[in-house]
């Protein structure tokens, strides 16, 4: 070896030693700034007496009035109040692409035949399932359980779970290498119902109807009686409502078959209101959306959808300041459509945390399962939002997915609410979708005092989205092959401003005959 070289190769061999080892990441780095800006200043996201938890899997078909499987153990409570915190993973803990396509295969195999059927309309039949199916690792469970507070919610297809955490315990979990990021879960506080004039109070037909009572004149604005008339009333669609809870000993739900039924908040199969808690009437927005999409009692109250077949999910704690939280609402889709649900309708929505820019159709945490559900031939209708008059002025989440339908809100005289969300989109999408009464609809309650069954007046984009979805399930009754871009598209091009759809109405006042008998067509996104 010449000099040169003996001197090039000692250089090189001393410059190496010298050199610093590359460094393992640092775990700061996977905590979003949202987390370490809670973490900085103490702040919860949320309750920390929500208590629900993903319910297991089963490959029993659905059983009426079944609970779904025990939740997993969870860790002991902290004295002080958690965080609320997204632990997202790097993979789901398999080895190798033959792993992964046999975990495939397996989650295939325990579909629901409900499920199957369904996703077979937008799925070939040997695809039915994909790697966002494939249940999380247990063993990346079991390295974060026992790390943290609570497990709250786990979810397949974001490869997530939510905990509740504190700041020490936060960090002890970015140490993990099974840990792909941890982030903030989001939550929404829902404003009170919006008050209207006392004429619109009093607008509608001088006398009710003796079969539909006050419920005529929703129903009318929205065409739905042909439908009706037709013998069409969901019967045979499995429809679920995600809300704060349901009253269901209301007499409007006497004739209705509830399939399932599950509370993320506390945990069991009950989402009537806590009896242990004289003083709890969480149920009552719940109880006001499903009378609205499927209740009945002749001369006073008569859904579109009354004949469906019903899952109810509760997803909010109306006990906290930010009783919508998306951990529960995510989680509460994604078991929904593992029952076979053709329709979800949804009168929750998100915005604390978020930006107008995260309204893009693919950030929010809610807007992504909500694509995932639609995409799995899911019809997904859900609330606008009532921001038009505030600081905020947007639409609210998952209203901003792609494939979602966002039901904004008019009064008795066609004219778009007050408080009614305006699109559009970040990514400029015309938003809403279309329009149906918002103003002073005519709802199921149920009296503080002794607890009896009444009817009232409540306004807002919640209770216009019950509406659009039970228009959903009619025209699923009548074309059971449908998917729901053809739902879509069969509502917002029969709708009334379909030829010049702008940001206030979207595409218009919904036409339900009109949409039942449409050709199936892709709906545009403008």
């Amino acid at each position: 070896m010449s000099q040169l070289k003996r001197t090039i190769v000692v250089l090189s061999l001393f410059l190496f030693i010298q050199a610093p080892l590359p460094l393992k990441p640092d775990p700061q780095l996977k905590i979003s700034v949202d987390l370490l800006t809670a973490m900085a200043k103490g702040r919860a996201f949320g309750s920390p007496l929500a208590r629900g938890l993903y319910p297991r899997a089963s490959t029993a078909e659905v059983d009426p009035r079944a609970k779904p499987g025990a939740p997993a153990a969870v860790g002991p409570r902290a004295a002080a109040e958690p965080l609320h915190v997204w632990v997202y993973f790097r993979d789901k803990g398999l080895k190798g692409e033959a792993g992964r396509l046999q975990a495939v295969m397996e989650t295939q195999q325990i579909l629901r035949a409900r499920c199957q059927w369904r996703r077979a309309k937008v799925r070939p039949a040997t695809n039915l399932a994909d790697f966002e199916d494939v249940p999380l690792s247990a063993a990346y469970a079991d390295q974060v359980q026992p790390l943290v507070t609570r497990v709250r919610a786990v979810s397949r297809w974001l490869n997530a779970m939510s905990v509740e955490a504190t700041p020490e315990q936060v960090r002890a979990l970015a140490t993990l290498d099974c840990v792909a990021g941890l982030d903030t879960v989001r939550s929404f506080r829902r404003e009170k119902n919006p008050v209207q004039p006392m004429n619109r109070f009093l607008a509608g037909p001088s006398s009710p109807s003796p079969i539909y009572g006050p419920a005529f004149s929703q129903l009318n604005q929205i065409n739905v009686l042909p439908l009706h008339q037709q013998g069409l009333s969901g019967r045979g669609v499995l429809v679920c409502l995600l809300d704060v809870g349901f009253r269901k000993s209301h007499e409007v739900f006497r004739l209705a078959h509830l399939v399932a039924e599950w509370d993320f908040v506390f945990g069991d199969g009950d989402v009537q209101q806590n009896l242990d808690d004289p003083k709890d009437y969480s149920d009552s927005h719940g109880t006001a959306t499903w009378s609205l999409l499927g209740g009945f009692k002749f001369g006073q109250m008569i859904g579109p959808a009354f004949g469906a077949d019903f899952i109810l999910a509760r997803t909010e704690d109306d006990r906290s300041e930010t009783p919508i939280e998306e951990d529960y609402w995510a989680a509460g889709i994604e078991w929904a459509e593992s029952l076979g649900a053709e329709v979800v309708s949804s009168s929750l929505g998100y915005t604390d945390w978020y930006q107008f820019k995260d309204m893009d159709g693919r950030t929010a945490v809610t807007t992504r399962a909500a694509n995932r559900a639609a995409s799995l031939g899911v019809v997904v209708v859900n609330a606008a939002g009532n921001e038009r008059r505030n600081a905020w002025g947007h639409i609210i989440a998952p209203a901003d997915g792609f494939d979602v339908i966002a039901a904004g809100a008019v009064d008795s005289s066609n004219k778009i609410a007050s408080f009614s969300s305006p699109g559009p989109t970040y990514d400029g999408r015309i938003k809403p979708e279309v329009c149906a009464l918002g103003v002073n609809n005519w709802i199921a309650q149920n009296r503080t005092q002794d607890e009896s069954d009444y009817y009232t007046r409540g306004s807002g984009t919640s209770f216009a989205t019950p509406l659009v979805g039970g228009i959903a399930a009619l025209l699923l009754e009548a074309h059971r092959d449908w998917t729901p871009s053809q739902v879509r598209a069969a509502l917002m091009n029969t709708a009334g401003n379909a030829s010049s759809p702008n940001n206030d109405f979207g595409w218009g006042i919904v036409n339900a005959a009109a949409a039942a008998s449409a050709a199936p067509s892709p709906a545009r996104r403008r």
